[in-house]
C-alpha cells in the first residue's frame, strides 16, 4: 500500500507561505478587492429585507428554510452564488498551481481558464454530494425525530440516525477530498478515479483533514486576537483624555471596522492556502509513489 504522510500533507500550506510570501500577499490582495466587490453587489441586487432574511438564515440549522429562501430569490441568488464560486475557483486554482505546477509563476499563479472551470464543476459536484448525503438525510432525520417525539424510540432514533448521517458525510467527504486536485492535475473531472485514489487511505486522509481544521482554528484565533489588539490600539491612540465625545468615538469605531475589514481577507486567504494545499500535496504524494 502506498504510504501517505498526513502531517506532511497538512503542513504544505505553511510551506507554501514560506516559499511564496509575496504571492500569498498577492492572493490576500485579490481577496481584499474581490470580497468587498461581491458584498457591494449583494447590497445592490438584494433589498434590505432580503439581506435581513439572509442574515437570519445563516444561523439556521433547517435546510428547508435555506432552500426556500434561495428559491424565492431565484436568479439573483444564483448569480451571487456563481460569482462567489468563480472567485473561489480562481483562488483555489492559484493555490493548487503553486503546489502542483510551481514553475507557472506568472500573475501570482492566478488564472481564469479551463482548470478554474473544472474546479467550479467540482464545487457543484461537492454541493450535490452534500445535498445527497448530509442535507436530505438530515432533513429526514429531523422529520423522523419530530414524528417519533412522543415514542420510547425517539432518543435511539435521533442518536443512531445522527451517527449515521455524520458517519456517511465524513466517509464521502474524505473519499472525495482529492477530487479537486485530481481534476486540476488530470485535466478532466473524474469522480470515480479520484475516489479510487483514496482507496486504503481513509484514516490517513481523515488525520490530514483534522490537522487542517486545527490549523484553521488557530489562524482564526490569531486573526481575532490581532483584530482585537489593533482595535484596542486605535481606540487608545485616538482617545481624547481631556474632552472625549461622540465624534472621536465615532472615528475610532470607523477606523477599527476598517482595520478588521483589511485584516479579514488576509486571514481568510491564509486559511484557504492551508485548506487547498493539503489535498494537493496528498495527491502529489500518492501519484509520485505510483510513478
Amino acid at each position: 500500500m502506498i504510504a501517505l504522510s498526513p502531517v506532511d500533507a497538512a503542513l504544505e500550506g505553511l510551506r507554501t507561505m514560506r516559499r511564496h510570501p509575496v504571492v500569498v500577499l498577492a492572493w490576500a490582495g485579490f481577496s481584499l478587492v474581490m470580497l468587498p466587490l461581491l458584498g457591494l453587489l449583494a447590497q445592490i441586487v438584494l433589498s434590505e429585507q432580503d439581506r435581513m432574511n439572509l442574515a437570519l438564515r445563516q444561523s439556521s440549522a433547517d435546510p428547508r428554510e435555506i432552500l426556500d429562501f434561495v428559491s424565492r430569490l431565484g436568479g439573483v441568488m444564483v448569480l451571487l452564488i456563481m460569482l462567489a464560486l468563480v472567485l473561489g475557483a480562481i483562488l483555489s486554482g492559484a493555490i493548487m498551481r503553486s503546489v502542483l505546477h510551481p514553475e507557472e509563476k506568472r500573475f501570482a499563479y492566478l488564472r481564469l481558464g479551463r482548470e478554474e472551470l473544472r474546479l467550479l464543476g467540482v464545487s457543484l459536484i461537492s454541493w450535490a454530494a452534500a445535498l445527497m448525503v448530509t442535507i436530505i438525510p438530515g432533513g429526514v432525520l429531523a422529520l423522523g425525530t419530530a414524528l417519533l417525539a412522543e415514542t420510547p424510540v425517539a432518543g435511539w432514533f435521533t442518536f443512531l440516525g445522527g451517527l449515521t448521517v455524520v458517519g456517511l458525510s465524513t466517509w464521502v467527504a474524505v473519499r472525495l477530498s482529492l477530487l479537486a486536485p485530481h481534476a486540476f492535475l488530470s485535466g478532466h473531472i473524474d469522480p470515480r478515479a479520484a475516489w479510487l485514489v483514496t482507496h486504503g487511505q481513509f484514516w490517513r486522509l481523515l488525520g490530514m483533514i483534522v490537522i487542517v481544521i486545527v490549523m484553521c482554528v488557530i489562524v482564526s484565533i490569531l486573526g481575532a486576537t490581532l483584530s482585537s489588539i489593533v482595535g484596542a490600539v486605535i481606540a487608545g491612540g485616538l482617545e481624547d483624555p481631556i474632552a472625549p465625545g461622540a465624534a472621536p468615538s465615532h472615528t475610532r469605531l470607523i477606523l477599527a471596522l476598517l482595520a478588521n475589514l483589511l485584516l479579514a481577507p488576509v486571514f481568510l486567504t491564509l486559511q484557504a492556502v492551508i485548506v487547498t494545499s493539503a489535498p494537493a500535496a496528498a495527491l502529489r504524494q500518492l501519484t509520485a509513489a505510483q510513478d
